[in-house]
């Protein structure tokens, strides 16, 4: 698969699952009674929210995805340090973006990030899945042709 599709797929998801995220914050802030005044987003923070999915996506596409095949154990271990490498770079912009000023904002970022972090590769293997379906349809198209 292209990289830069790939790049493009997983910036997108990331993105949009980070917003779905806001939302259900929102949501929260609304149930506990809060005014939905005191919470609000900035341009920033929505314009910051793409940069966090495309920054992201980077190391997906650089460490995760290879073009040998790696033991199990290996893969495992990649993804389990891969999932702690991105929680590091979403605290760390949640922190430079202003996403969170308190404990519990810190909280709800790391239940979204948790959230977000599954939702993607489910994502992402629905697309792989659906890629490999399509070619398999191609090739046995191909073949009955023949």
């Amino acid at each position: 698969m292209n990289k830069l599709k790939l790049w493009l797929e997983q910036t997108m998801t990331i993105s949009f699952a980070i917003y779905v995220g806001i939302i259900i914050e929102g949501l929260v802030y609304a149930m506990k009674g809060d005014a939905l005044t005191s919470f609000n987003l900035s341009w920033l923070q929505l314009v910051s929210v793409i940069i966090t999915g495309a920054v992201c996506s980077l190391p997906t596409i650089f460490w995760l995805v290879t073009d040998n095949d790696l033991p199990k154990n290996k893969y495992i271990v990649r993804i389990i340090l891969h999932c702690i490498g991105l929680y590091v770079v979403v605290s760390l912009f949640g922190w430079i973006f202003k996403w969170y000023t308190q404990i519990d904002g810190f909280i709800m970022i790391t239940i979204i990030f948790f959230l977000v972090y599954v939702f993607v590769w489910c994502v992402s293997l629905w697309f792989h899945k659906r890629d490999e379906n399509q070619i398999n349809k191609a090739l046995e198209d191909i073949r009955d042709e023949e």
